[in-house]
């Protein structure tokens, strides 16, 4: 039986550039490779989950304009359903370039949001919800992701959060998740604690049964309220290009574990992978490998 999954949250559409060194002000810099792409960590997340056979649909918000139908068209060309995403009338949709020298990988990011409203509750219907086996949501949304979640957790739905660094007032997100995906940097400020067994506990105890806190090119680490020990992994080695939605990549590759109920050092395992090996290429949907790949490499 196929298993659904509705993403709700962000997305974008990235312009991605590499130049072999950044230039000085006034000056200008060729690019050796440019790609055009469909971005947003919900929507990456999900664009992934539709690659590996997952039943998926995802709700988000943009502008009535060329722009946002392209935006759309990345997730409907992937099999994602898209009949609900909701194209605000007279509203520019939301944008990202991202330059990435050669060598180094480091980035420069500009983005506008362009001129699109936030996404508010009366404007998903919980019906959304129905058959669904796994809510994601990335807390770009808060109040009508929230209202999604609560309702999600009365129908024994599982519910996935993504919080990073930028987000705050996020308490009620994090109680309201099943499984928790965190940056090191917004785990260590949320919870108050820096050590990190002592983190991981931290947030179990403000409510989701599984935490996952992602350091980059230091790892990840994970715990499961039953287990109460701590898993850590190392960063899978790759020779990284762009780091462009590689956390994206491993949202999606760990909601695939979990539906698939994988072993919780298994499902960490697999994600850290597919977000190494989604940093070979530029963007972060040029490099989404197959399960087969990922479990291989």
């Amino acid at each position: 039986m196929l298993m659904r999954v509705l993403s709700v949250g962000s997305c974008t559409l990235d312009h991605l550039g590499v130049v072999e060194r950044f230039a000085e002000p006034n000056l200008k810099a060729e690019m050796s490779k440019f790609s055009v792409q469909g971005g947003g960590c919900a929507a990456t997340a999900i664009a992934a989950l539709a690659r590996w056979g997952v039943e998926t649909k995802f709700i988000g918000k943009v502008g009535n304009d060329p722009r946002g139908k392209l935006i759309e068209s990345t997730l409907a060309d992937e099999g994602v359903d898209t009949s609900d995403m909701i194209h605000e009338e007279g509203a520019i949709s939301q944008f990202r370039f991202v330059l990435i020298e050669s060598g180094s990988g480091r980035k420069q990011t500009v983005y506008t949001r362009g001129s699109v409203s936030g996404l508010e509750p009366d404007e998903i219907d919980v019906s959304v919800l129905d058959d669904v086996d796994l809510l994601l949501v990335d807390g770009k949304q808060k109040a009508a992701q929230l209202e999604l979640m609560r309702e999600a957790k009365k129908r024994g739905i599982t519910v996935m959060f993504e919080a990073n660094r930028s987000q705050r007032d996020a308490a009620e997100l994090v109680a309201n998740a099943d499984c928790l995906v965190a940056s090191e940097r917004f785990a260590s400020q949320f919870a108050g604690v820096g050590r990190l067994e002592s983190l991981c506990r931290a947030l179990l105890d403000r409510g989701p049964c599984r935490v996952i806190v992602t350091m980059g090119d230091e790892g990840v680490v994970g715990m499961d309220a039953d287990a109460q020990e701590m898993i850590r992994q190392e960063a899978h080695p790759v020779d990284v290009v762009d780091t462009t939605g590689a956390g994206d990549i491993f949202l999606g590759a760990l909601a695939y574990g979990l539906l698939h109920e994988w072993d919780f050092a298994h499902m960490i395992e697999f994600a850290n992978k597919a977000a190494a090996l989604s940093c070979t290429d530029i963007g972060g949907r040029s490099a989404i490998f197959s399960i087969a790949e990922i479990q291989e490499s």
